[in-house]
């Protein structure tokens, strides 16, 4: 559990530092905060439980 807290502490940092100030400049803010806001609207409706989710295959 410990390794994987690590990966995964890391690779937040990563995209952080190198992916999200790219997004940003791509974007520009107004255009964030939008598309916030509606992740925000679609996590209502999200399953709590992925796995339970049916596959796109099935």
């Amino acid at each position: 559990m410990t390794v994987l807290r690590e990966y995964v502490r890391r690779h937040v940092e990563e995209e952080e530092k190198d992916w999200f100030p790219d997004v940003r400049k791509a974007m520009g803010r107004k255009a964030l905060v939008v598309l916030g806001e509606r992740m925000e609207e679609e996590r209502k409706n999200a399953p709590d439980d992925p796995p339970e989710v049916p596959s796109a295959d099935g």
